[in-house]
């Protein structure tokens, strides 16, 4: 597949030239997918999305302990352009972390409720004719993930492997799947991240996995600013940008 040539080639190059960089602070999501990490007690993130053809998500959570965050995700599809907004109905987000590992074991853990993908790939098509159901579409459900730190070329990187499953608008354990990750610091300000996600739990439709490729601005951990590509095989790519703000009370 040549979106997969393009993205390790993209990563190697990345690799060999971040030699000497320092490592910058954790994330709690990488492009479309979560990490096992928290934001610390009393603090807040707020997060607006923008995906294809002028859709927005919009996200905002409080951090209630440093193990616990509690949130809000809300959708508009066209919410920018010509064609009507179309609204769905808010979902709430949360995630536990259960340890930041151990010394022998340094291996985050945390589970967690959220939204899956992001534009027309995160919603389930409607085949009722009521507008309660045409606003329940965006696919919600749990999911367990595991974060740990690697280091090559005296550089750390954020390494995060989970499985979710889809319960919201419909239960469909069938379609349980399998994310990956990688986060690499450049830098001061700069990350590359690379995802790969919607991975069925017996590896069926493989032309239906998601590839994803994205560059990360950070400021001091408090300003964010993302652009990515999310790419499916024979389908055209979801351009994304993402705006993130990091404080406390």
């Amino acid at each position: 597949m040549k979106y997969v040539k393009i993205i390790m080639a993209s990563a190697l190059m990345i690799f060999l030239l971040q030699h000497g960089l320092s490592a910058q602070g954790k994330q709690t999501v990488v492009i479309d997918t979560p990490t096992a990490f928290t934001i610390s007690r009393g603090t807040y993130k707020l997060s607006l999305l923008q995906y294809d053809n002028g859709g927005m998500e919009f996200k905002t959570f409080l951090g209630l302990h440093d193990i616990l965050f509690l949130g809000v995700s809300f959708d508009v599809q066209n919410a920018i352009g010509k064609d009507t907004p179309h609204y769905n109905v808010p979902g709430v987000i949360a995630r536990l972390k259960f340890t930041d590992g151990w010394e022998v074991f340094p291996i985050a853990m945390a589970a967690g409720y959220d939204s899956f993908y992001t534009g027309s790939a995160g919603r389930e098509e409607d085949t009722t004719a009521t507008v309660e159901d045409d606003l329940n579409r965006v696919i919600y459900g749990p999911y367990f993930v595991f974060t740990g730190s690697i280091y090559l070329f005296d550089s750390e990187q954020y390494l995060s492997i989970g499985v979710r499953t889809p319960t919201q608008p419909e239960y469909k354990p069938d379609n349980t799947s399998y994310f990956a990750s990688i986060d690499i610091p450049l830098g001061e300000f700069f990350r590359f991240q690379f995802e790969m996600e919607r991975v069925f739990w017996d590896f069926r439709d493989r032309r239906d996995w998601l590839y994803n490729v994205g560059l990360k601005y950070n400021y001091l951990d408090m300003i964010g600013f993302e652009i990515a590509v999310i790419m499916e095989c024979d389908e055209r790519p979801n351009r994304v940008i993402r705006m993130e703000y990091h404080n406390e009370f």
